[in-house]
């Protein structure tokens, strides 16, 4: 009777997609882990500046920064200056992401597909990507002039290069007895691109995006730092040179609220197009 209710009891236990048990980290919710790991930085962030490891001048504490995110959040509302400066970073950083997706696809669909674009294309590009994007600030700015032109090909520089290798790695990942399969059917190669590989390629495609979704604003807040303009990244420059860090971090903070947004419309737009492939969420495992 006991032994019955024991193997009962080992079938009623939760196991992992491994096959081992779950343990307490597995059953705990994503938001409480959050939770718990925001509310531990923060107490560590307060301790530091509590016993002043660092000088508070450099290293404010969270006290001051979440004040000043207030600050900035009124004044945003109230259509300030720093409304004013976050209409220009947003605007930077879209079209910025917008030409990156549309050319970073473009040149992917020919390194992917074409023997020139692997053989002769590609090499450039790699070439181009590790340059020192940040030297190229000044020049863009002597090209498009110090509005916000010049930090939306900043963005497009930076944010380009993602969109191409994943999607150049998307089409190259499509199966190729199913390729053959489509050309015994008399599929042409455009057919073929846009019934088979295209689809098959889309969440590859979707992960350069999301990728250079994060690329553009740190695009266009370098634009902004080296090359003048009016936007966030301008703010972010003076408040450092008057020492007002908590104020560098508040802005910060905004910027990657407003990467976090590109980037959490990317990922529902990839649920709504790429609605056959369903990624599993990241889990915490034991070890």
């Amino acid at each position: 009777m006991s032994q019955t209710a024991d193997r009962k009891q080992e079938v009623a236990r939760p196991a992992s997609k491994y096959g081992f048990e779950e343990s307490w980290l597995d059953r705990t919710p994503r938001w409480l882990s959050l939770l718990v790991l925001g509310v531990a930085g923060i107490l560590i962030w307060y301790g530091i500046t509590l016993l002043e490891v660092v000088s508070p001048i450099l290293f404010p504490g969270p006290i001051e920064t979440f004040e000043e995110i207030y600050l900035s959040a009124r004044g945003i509302l109230s259509g300030d200056h720093v409304f004013e400066a976050l209409v220009i970073t947003t605007q930077e950083v879209i079209w910025g992401f917008i030409a990156a997706a549309a050319l970073g696809f473009f040149f992917g669909v020919i390194v992917g597909e074409t023997k020139i674009g692997q053989k002769a294309v590609m090499p450039y590009l790699v070439g181009f990507n590790a340059s020192p994007k940040v030297a190229f600030a000044p020049v863009f700015v002597a090209w498009f002039g110090f509005g916000i032109n010049s930090k939306i090909v900043m963005a497009l520089f930076i944010a380009f290069f993602p969109v191409i290798v994943d999607t150049a790695a998307g089409l190259a990942s499509t199966d190729r007895d199913t390729v053959m399969l489509f050309r015994s059917l008399g599929a042409s190669r455009w057919q073929t691109l846009t019934k088979l590989k295209l689809p098959n390629a889309l969440p590859y495609i979707f992960a350069g995006l999301k990728t250079a979704a994060v690329f553009s604003v740190v695009g266009a807040v370098v634009g902004e730092y080296l090359g003048g303009g009016k936007g966030l990244g301008e703010l972010v420059r003076l408040s450092a040179q008057q020492l007002r860090l908590d104020r560098v971090f508040a802005l910060i903070f905004y910027l990657s609220l407003l990467g976090l947004a590109l980037f959490a419309f990317v990922s529902w737009l990839e649920r709504r197009l790429v609605f056959w492939h369903k990624p599993e969420p990241l889990e915490i495992t034991s070890a």
